[in-house]
């Protein structure tokens, strides 16, 4: 589903990382990096809702964060909240990420010419520290709770505008409070 471009796109596609961050995930909380989840059962679109609601945030702080050149220099991706499956579409623009636009499915392998789609690989309980301040983005990918599945360029060009927009230590403005 995409969540960013006010459609929803069901995309019936796995990424390969999926497992890896999930365990990676499961390691953090073990070593007390994420904070356990609650004991509640949550339903695939109570899920699916605070997936929505952690690309906002992550989508409204790079806009912050990051000046208009630099926004656009980045290029398409999207962000796949693995517990969910829900998939983000971050299309930049000069006044932001374009909320109306309308991706096809990612292309997770090369196609014929070689080219495929920058992925960003999460998990909600990463994106949730990460959005809330207490878990830099570099930390995050270290620990392999977040992973840019991209060519190099492009995975260079997203790394550092969430390094960013995410970076080592607290920050004070617009920090996401609450996952609804």
């Amino acid at each position: 589903m995409c969540t960013i471009c006010s459609l929803t796109i069901e995309f019936a596609v796995e990424h390969p990382l999926t497992l890896a961050v999930a365990v990676a995930t499961r390691q953090a909380i073990d070593d007390g990096l994420l904070p356990e989840a609650p004991a509640e059962e949550k339903d695939m679109a109570q899920s699916r809702h605070e997936a929505v609601v952690l690309l906002t945030f992550l989508q409204q702080r790079l806009e912050q964060v990051l000046s208009a050149s630099r926004l656009l220099a980045l290029p398409n991706f999207f962000v796949l909240m693995i517990e969910s499956r829900t998939w983000g579409y971050f299309h930049p623009t000069l006044s932001g990420f374009d909320v109306r636009a309308t991706p096809s499915s990612p292309r997770i392998e090369p196609d014929e010419t070689g080219e495929r789609d920058a992925i960003v690989v999460i998990s909600q309980a990463a994106a949730d520290e990460i959005a809330k301040g207490r878990l830099p983005f570099a930390q995050g990918q270290e620990s392999g709770v977040v992973f840019v599945d991209a060519p190099d360029a492009s995975a260079a060009a997203i790394r550092s505008a969430f390094m960013t927009a995410y970076p080592v230590g607290q920050f004070s403005e617009f920090v996401c409070t609450e996952v609804a």
